[in-house]
């Protein structure tokens, strides 16, 4: 596994994880001491991934939280 496919894991598991609302900061907070990067860089990917769960309809989200959707 590359170091992209392992930090693609992390930070999908740690977003998925999430019950009720969150906010990307939580993500990051969670998944900072997991993966490497500077704070922004792994905040620039998280956001991306989150939006791309919203895409495929994963998770939703508001203006100002995401939150899990009901399985």
């Amino acid at each position: 596994m590359t170091g992209h496919e392992n930090k693609s894991k992390i930070v999908s598991r740690a977003i998925l994880e999430q019950e009720g609302k969150f906010t990307v900061e939580d993500i990051v907070n969670s998944v900072r001491d997991l993966i490497e990067g500077s704070t922004d860089s792994i905040r620039s990917y998280v956001l991306k991934k989150i939006e791309t769960m919203c895409e495929y309809g994963l998770i939703g989200k508001t203006d100002i939280y995401y939150f899990s959707r009901e399985q």
